[in-house]
């Protein structure tokens, strides 16, 4: 198949049974996980055939491989290198092919696993990327199945280009085809149980492990666009007005719109003061207000130990604490203010106190975000 420019639209074509879906990279790394795991959970010799699109992903599975390629000697792995690589030198466990950058198979991620007793394919096109910077969400068209006919195609054809990109390698592609009968047609045979229970479990286990990935990605995407927000609202802020007051008051609000059902506190500190008036304040729907109420200084024990500590302190239950539930007095103003998770963070310039800023939140969260 000289003519071959891309291998998922040639299976398409040369077997019109099949259908082709759109995957997510996060679910096409979990499946081929699942199926490399098959084989090195495995006894047999199968032939695998791997495309990674680009060098730098095949990278992050060089031991995985050197792994694979002591259970077979027909390891072929493809990908567009990088510049000044070495990964055009052929390998003295397994094959390397690098492909021609404009070559449509640099755009595509393919595993292909033929053995005696199970199939797999893997064969996808790299879609439109997503204007993200979470890589994981990057999608794919293709199809993916264990019909040993349709994996035999597509290991023929890939095969063929590898002769055509390494014409030394023709005896070893010819005795491939041979040893996996890739040139007769051949019956189907049922997945061993044990294999399908290998792929299952690991699968489940890839995908899990995917998920929380991109969940921490998310977070960590959503905490910086709250931080970007903020500083552009104090910015903002400053530019409209040298006024103190109206700055710290937007501050607090801003601040304070970060979590949902909080309430942001920022109030002058005077270690001798029994109390103090809360002059700036932040409060979600639900929450008591706590201006004008005479808030504790001298009798408030997490805001001594954050100012003989100097740090910020966050607990995420305070009602766990058991210094803070000593005093049952104190205790009762905590579960009428409706503060179940806390944050107070000593405000220093040069050396002196300015003031503390406070954080309540009436649910759990983790406050340690702010």
């Amino acid at each position: 198949m000289s003519n071959l420019d891309s291998l998922l639209q040639t299976l398409l074509t040369d077997l019109p049974d099949l259908r082709s879906q759109m995957y997510f990279k996060s679910s096409l790394n979990a499946l081929c996980r699942a199926i490399e795991d098959v084989v090195l959970a495995g006894n047999e010799a199968p032939l695998v055939i791997a495309s990674f699109q680009q060098e730098r992903f095949y990278r992050q599975e060089t031991r995985r491989y050197q792994r694979i390629a002591q259970k077979t000697d027909h390891v072929y792995v493809l990908a567009a290198p990088e510049p000044e690589s070495s990964f055009a030198i052929a390998s003295d466990q397994y094959e390397t092919i690098p492909l021609d950058i404009e070559d449509s198979l640099a755009n595509e991620k393919h595993l292909i696993i033929v053995g005696q007793d199970y199939t797999a394919c893997l064969a996808c096109q790299e879609q439109q990327k997503i204007l993200t910077s979470v890589e994981q969400s990057q999608r794919y068209e293709g199809i993916w199945t264990f019909e040993r006919d349709v994996c035999l195609h597509a290991a023929s054809l890939l095969l063929d280009r590898i002769a055509q990109y390494r014409p030394e390698l023709a005896s070893k592609v010819k005795q491939a085809k041979q040893q996996y009968c890739l040139t007769s047609a051949s019956s189907i045979p049922p997945l061993p149980v044990l294999q399908s229970r290998v792929f299952g479990q690991r699968l489940v286990t890839y995908l899990q492990a995917s998920q929380y990935k991109l969940l921490k990605a998310y977070r960590a995407l959503s905490a910086k666009e709250r931080k970007e927000r903020f500083a552009n609202a104090m910015t903002a802020a400053i530019r409209q007005s040298l006024d103190p007051k109206e700055v710290l008051a937007v501050a607090v609000n801003e601040l304070g719109k970060v979590f949902e059902h909080c309430r942001c506190i920022l109030y002058c500190c005077d270690r001798t003061a029994e109390a103090v008036e809360i002059e700036y304040e932040f409060v979600a729907p639900g929450l008591p207000s706590l201006q004008g109420t005479p808030w504790p200084i001298s009798t408030n024990p997490l805001l001594s130990i954050a100012l003989a500590q100097e740090r910020a302190i966050a607990i995420a239950d305070v009602f766990e604490v058991q210094h803070l539930r000593q005093d049952k007095e104190f205790a009762a103003k905590l579960e009428k203010w409706q503060i179940h998770s806390w944050l107070i963070a000593p405000i220093r310039h040069q050396g002196e106190l300015l003031g503390v800023l406070e954080l309540h939140h009436g649910g759990t969260t983790d406050l340690s975000m702010a």
